[in-house]
């Protein structure tokens, strides 16, 4: 039985990529920054912010891909990067999953870096002709980190395994009304039935 959560933020993803409540507030894609909660912490922050989702934390890394976020690559480093195996990622220009770059896999793009091609030499030039971008093996895997597809997540399956039932929260309910209009004594909105009786609050007489 698992007692460490992450929190997903189930109001919206960075691509395909789920968001989980990061170490030191906000939030992130990166599950080595994301915070992990004890069980009885991760229903507390549910029942006060429903959009937070707990989900176990070995059930989420076990459905975990490597991506590498293109707002921390640089061409310079790269290009200063001694990559001692000779070998490059090739990843498509101008192409993202949210923030992550899409690399070429051996049966075509990719955001997960595991399914990626990896040629050296002559081979991985003749991907730069073609349009493609090269970036040295090295250099990415020291910038990768596990992400996980929103759409791998079933939370009922995976709180099911874990034996935690969320609670139950009371959401408040406002009234709405339809076809308000205006008291002519005294301006106070009355619903359709209270036009056609003396207004409550001063008696006057609004029915048509």
């Amino acid at each position: 039985m698992s007692d460490l959560f992450f929190l997903q933020d189930s109001r919206s993803n960075v691509g395909s990529r789920a968001m989980f409540w990061r170490n030191g507030g906000g939030y992130t894609s990166n599950l080595n920054e994301a915070e992990q909660f004890t069980r009885e912490r991760a229903v507390k922050q549910y029942e006060s912010r429903q959009t937070d989702l707990p989900l176990p934390v070995g059930y989420t890394r076990a459905q975990s891909e490597t991506g590498v976020d293109c707002q921390y690559l640089t061409r310079s480093e790269a290009e200063a990067y001694r990559n001692t195996d000779g070998r490059f990622y090739v990843a498509y220009t101008r192409d993202w999953d949210g923030n992550d770059l899409v690399w070429l896999g051996g049966s075509g793009p990719t955001a997960n870096l595991e399914g990626a091609i990896h040629p050296g030499g002559e081979d991985a030039l003749s991907y730069q002709s073609q349009g493609f971008e090269l970036w040295p093996c090295g250099y990415i895997n020291a910038r990768s980190r596990p992400v996980v597809r929103a759409s791998l997540l079933d939370h009922k399956q995976a709180l099911r395994a874990a034996g935690l039932r969320l609670p139950k929260v009371k959401v408040e309910r406002t009234r709405t009304y339809r076809n308000l209009t205006n008291c002519e004594g005294c301006g106070r909105f009355l619903t359709e039935l209270q036009r056609f009786d003396d207004c409550p609050n001063c008696g006057a007489r609004n029915a048509p």
